[in-house]
């Protein structure tokens, strides 16, 4: 074989593992970030994490979780109110470089931005 069939060997080997790993990496880290943004699973790694450290006992314990549980239930429409002004405030700066053709459309591209941001915030606080 020469050098240059090699050469051309070796970069599509190395091409297929940056794809190959570019595609396990996102995959693994949306399994990962679904999981850690679980409600319960976030609640319960706070508690264990408290009682190891501070050496709780039952009583604060348990005062403890009630806490963390409604701190945990208000993420979600905290997170909902902050993505809808920041968004609010994008769409802003976004219609003022658009057309009245093209704002007429992005009223309906905006309304279905905030049924999205409700739905998913909606979702997480239904889960605790």
């Amino acid at each position: 074989m020469s050098k240059w069939k090699i050469g051309v060997y070796l970069v599509a080997l190395f091409l297929a593992g940056v794809v190959t790993g570019g595609i396990l990496t996102a995959a693994i880290g949306r399994q990962i970030m679904t999981r850690v943004m679980q409600p319960e699973a976030m609640a319960s790694r706070w508690q264990q994490d408290l009682e190891k450290r501070l050496t709780l006992n039952p009583e604060q314990s348990q005062k403890i979780a009630g806490i963390i549980m409604e701190a945990i239930g208000n993420f979600g429409s905290v997170l909902s109110e902050q993505s809808q002004l920041a968004l609010s405030n994008c769409n802003a700066r976004i219609e003022v470089e658009l057309t009245a053709e093209q704002k007429v459309k992005f009223d309906e591209i905006e309304k279905d931005q905030q049924a999205f941001i409700h739905s998913r915030f909606k979702d997480m606080s239904a889960q605790k």
